[in-house]
């Protein structure tokens, strides 16, 4: 039994061996599989964040342009509306002025010396029919 019992310690010395290197290759893959897969994730999550900036830089861009459409627009809105109101106000003097004068020449004042008076019957003159 003793080159039976050498023989087993012997199997079993160099089975542990064996397992031995199989399962440090296994952990080495593993550790290897680990590492990659956080450097994955590490790029990833790098990749999220400039992303994230991007997004927010485009937002602020977008936001003050719209504050600056907005801003061009009620200087316009303005300009427009006191445009407008100079006109208004224009008309409005111009058609009082068309009113009080109106009303001066009803009243008479004015035109003092020329006194109103139809058109002498003989100035017209009638246009003659004409035939098809």
């Amino acid at each position: 039994m003793g080159i039976r019992s050498g023989l087993l310690a012997l199997c079993v010395l160099f089975g542990t061996a064996a397992l031995a290197s199989t399962t440090g290759e296994k952990v080495d893959s593993a550790v290897a599989a680990a590492s990659s897969a956080a450097a994955r994730t590490g790029a990833a999550i790098e990749r999220g964040a400039q992303a994230a900036a991007s997004g927010v830089e485009r937002g602020v861009k977008a936001g003050a342009g719209a504050v600056k459409r907005g801003v061009k627009a009620a200087a316009s809105g303005v300009e427009r509306g006191a445009s407008w109101a100079a006109t208004g106000i224009d008309k409005g003097a111009k058609a009082a002025q068309r009113g009080a004068s109106a009303a001066a020449a009803k009243v008479g004042i004015g035109r003092a010396d020329e006194p109103k008076q139809p058109a002498p019957v003989g100035t017209v003159t009638p246009r003659p029919l004409q035939k098809d």
